[in-house]
């Protein structure tokens, strides 16, 4: 044997010695892991044997599934089911296959909020204020918007038939012919002659742009905004409003358009391992709106990219971000799907940073720790849950594909805002950047002023406003279903001759035909309920005609 072989040999059986070594090692982790499942398998194995009806093997492997994202108490980290899969997707991605519209209930019912542009829905002659009574035939009272929206999609191609109420209670049959659907990411400042109008002030360049999300094409449209006004656009608001963010990507690509160098966000591991290692997204120069000043409108549903978008540009691009703290929702998401088609995992695996290494996450521990994006110094607006409901119904008319469009009277300016469109945010906006367009600079705005930073006590009031507003609503829903009740007690007197001195409330409810025999009794735990029992016996009797 010579020295080569020597060697090959001893160095053959140092690495069999290592393996033997850690093989034990090796077999202890893989058993303490197995040991997890345990548990679990014996649970599935009695119920599946033992339970005394037969288990929905799939509904238990699914609810397993929900159960080990929950226990991690994090709201971003979910499990998908196939089931939901489709849906999820179409939200990522802002497209799919339907009639394309804006919709919301109304009285049970299916209310046309807006046609989207370019739409078959537009096409086919729907407009806001439509109330959809039947789609293919089926009744949309108490179908529920997901039971319309489940009717409404279907193949390109493909023809959905609407029974339609107009605001003028007239009432058509309208075809519409499916057709693939690209929902869009952002509007303009309103709606003139069908389309957007993308300026506040035209003579004075100032322009408007609401990103509504962010989708794979936010930043492309974005562009094309900002390429077809480019010659006039001398300023520009930015509104995340409500935005609750999207896709990272897009966030960067947006940023971008504004920003010539540096970070942009910064990805910032939650653990510190070799596969999570710290990383930065940075613009590059060259883009469409770097020489333009920006006023970005923000509140506490800006999330997400809405929050990479606006630290970035007011970090990176000296943009004044105008409104209240964002939300805090700066952790990464990444999506899996899972093996034979058993539906996809979404989970937390980073946090976002903006430029300065502030983290944007909301820490629930501590109400003081700095997070999400603060307004500029003087630039707080605060607005209650009143002010914000206020402010939708006043812009919605204005922002809607109408038969006939609001007639617009005077001029467009901060306090016509104010007033027409209930919007003090935007006000003080517009104000802000048409005084660093007239001037050349930012105008000097109160020290005094705390930035974005909201104690505990601001939050609890903004919470208790929103609870009061809830309760609020609760009473008048109690209400309406005493009255409907009543309405009720009042019809089955008529429809079975239900004499005067019939006993309804308390405890009990005795119902007699008009000779006066006995035709039921019913207890309950109180006198709506028991009002509910009589609406029961009116149905049945009914059945019985």
């Amino acid at each position: 044997m010579n020295i080569r072989q020597i060697v090959a040999t001893a160095l053959l059986a140092l690495l069999a010695m290592a393996l033997l070594l850690e093989l034990p090692t090796a077999i202890a982790d893989r058993s303490r892991e197995y040991d997890w499942y345990t548990p679990v398998i014996d649970v599935r194995t009695l119920l599946d044997e033992r339970y005394v009806t037969e288990v929905d093997d799939e509904a238990m492997q699914q609810a397993a599934l929900r159960a080990m994202v929950e226990a991690l108490d994090d709201p971003h980290t979910v499990y998908i089911p196939p089931a939901d899969q489709d849906v999820f997707e179409k939200e990522v991605s802002g497209r799919y296959s339907g009639i394309g519209a804006e919709i919301r209930q109304q009285n049970g019912r299916l209310l046309i909020v807006t046609p989207l542009d370019d739409s078959p829905a537009l096409e086919a002659g729907l407009a806001a204020g439509d109330l959809v009574l039947s789609i293919d035939g089926t009744d949309t009272k108490g179908l529920g918007a997901q039971g319309c929206m489940d009717l409404l999609l279907g193949e390109p191609g493909s023809p959905v038939q609407l029974q339609v109420q107009h605001p003028d209670n007239t009432e058509s049959t309208i075809t519409v012919i499916r057709g693939p659907i690209d929902a869009g990411s952002i509007e303009g400042f309103m709606r003139r002659d069908g389309a957007w109008n993308w300026w506040i002030d035209e003579r004075a360049g100032l322009g408007y742009v609401k990103l509504t999300q962010f989708t794979q094409d936010t930043a492309r449209e974005l562009h094309t905004v900002l390429a077809d006004h480019a010659d006039s656009l001398k300023g520009l608001v930015i509104d995340l409003r409500g935005n609750p963010g999207g896709a990272l990507p897009a966030a960067v690509d947006a940023s971008d358009l504004f920003i010539d160098e540096g970070p942009i966000v910064h990805i910032k591991p939650g653990r510190d391992d070799r596969q999570n290692e710290s990383h930065s997204f940075s613009a590059r120069a060259g883009d469409i709106g770097e020489d333009v000043p920006v006023v970005v409108l923000v509140d506490q549903g800006s999330a997400s990219a809405s929050e990479i978008l606006a630290g970035a540009l007011k970090q990176q691009h000296d943009a004044r971000v105008l409104g209240a703290r964002t939300f805090g929702k700066g952790s990464v998401q990444e999506v899996r799907p899972l093996e034979d088609g058993q539906g996809l995992l979404k989970f937390t695996t980073a946090y976002y940073a903006v430029p300065d290494g502030r983290i944007l996450q909301r820490s629930h521990d501590d109400p003081t720790a700095a997070w999400g994006v603060d307004p500029s110094q003087g630039c707080v607006v605060m607005e209650t849950p009143e002010e914000r409901l206020a402010r939708f119904q006043a812009r919605e008319p204005w922002r809607v594909i109408h038969r006939d469009e609001p007639r617009l009277e005077g001029t467009i300016d901060a306090a016509w805002i104010e007033s027409t469109l209930e919007d003090a945010a935007l006000a003080r906006g517009t104000s802000l950047i048409l005084d660093r367009l007239e001037t050349g600079d930012w105008p000097e705005l109160p020290e005094s002023e705390t930035p974005g930073y909201r104690t505990a006590g601001e939050d609890l009031n903004l919470a208790l406003d929103a609870h009061a507003v809830l309760l609020d609503q609760l009473a008048d829903l109690e209400q309406r279903i005493e009255t409907l009740q009543g309405a009720g007690i009042e019809q089955a007197r008529g429809l079975i001759d239900l004499p005067e001195d019939a006993k309804v409330g308390g405890l009990e409810v005795v119902l007699r035909d008009a000779e006066g025999n006995v035709i039921g009794t019913w207890r309950a735990a109180d006198a709506q309920v028991a009002q509910s029992a009589l609406q029961g016996a009116r149905l049945e009797r009914i059945g019985d005609n």
